[in-house]
């Protein structure tokens, strides 16, 4: 069976990396974080040099990618991670291009994520609006710019997720929670003619198992707008 890979994706001051670290704990698997924090240490910049710089900019970006894709690869028994491809949407947003980025490794990198993967996608609240000082001024427009662009990489990359659209974050936890437990127990079922798994070219994904788990993580779709259903008859104990 594949490892366990969750993603919790989405744009800053959203909430992700404690939702990443509900769900370390919970399930017991490594946090991937911190990855951009490390880079821009390492590179001695700030955010204010970065938007100055376009070369340095796009250089920052391709090397956060690479370190996330490292990182992942020393979790072989799986990971949470409070990232994925997210530093590309920045990338399009401050660079003058994204094409250094997007090379066979990413390519590659997107495949293992749409096809061997768990992602919630995490939509902007007003209320997470926080400045921590370490990342851009927070500022509501913006934050819905890299939104929006994250929006459309799930859209072209045909990339299921589980839109997380809730505030309170037992809610965020629960529904998450829920997801990856249905998830696990749809991955443990053999395949059978009844069993349903299609991921056609609107990025739309839906998983369905007659009898078991009814609607296995639900349907999900690129604009992070699916829902987790709950275990109906005969569904695996939540």
């Amino acid at each position: 069976m594949q490892p366990l890979r969750i993603y919790v994706c989405g744009a800053h001051s959203t909430g992700k990396t404690t939702l990443a670290r509900h769900l370390a704990r919970e399930f017991d698997l490594p946090l991937i974080n911190e990855v951009a924090r490390q880079v821009i240490a390492e590179m001695e910049l700030s955010f204010e040099s970065l938007r100055v710089d376009l070369d340095r900019a796009l250089d920052y970006q391709r090397k956060v990618f690479q370190r996330q894709l490292d990182v992942e690869e020393r979790y072989p028994g799986g990971f949470v991670s409070d990232r994925s491809f997210d530093n590309i949407a920045y990338a399009a947003r401050h660079c003058t291009t994204i094409s250094g980025i997007l090379d066979d490794r990413a390519e590659e990198y997107f495949k293992n994520v749409r096809q061997h993967s768990l992602v919630f996608y995490v939509r902007p609240q007003r209320e997470c609006m926080v400045n921590d000082g370490f990342r851009e001024n927070v500022a509501w427009d913006e934050i819905n710019r890299i939104d929006g662009m994250l929006d459309f990489i799930f859209t072209w990359q045909r990339i299921p997720c589980i839109g997380i659209s809730e505030l309170n974050m037992k809610d965020r936890v629960r529904t998450a929670t829920a997801a990856v437990r249905l998830y696990k127990a749809a991955r443990m079922q053999v395949p059978t003619a009844s069993t349903l798994s299609t991921t056609p070219s609107n990025g739309r994904t839906t998983y369905a198992r007659a009898g078991a788990v009814n609607g296995s993580v639900g349907q999900t779709n690129g604009n992070g707008n699916g829902q987790a259903n709950g275990a109906r008859a005969g569904a695996a104990p939540l």
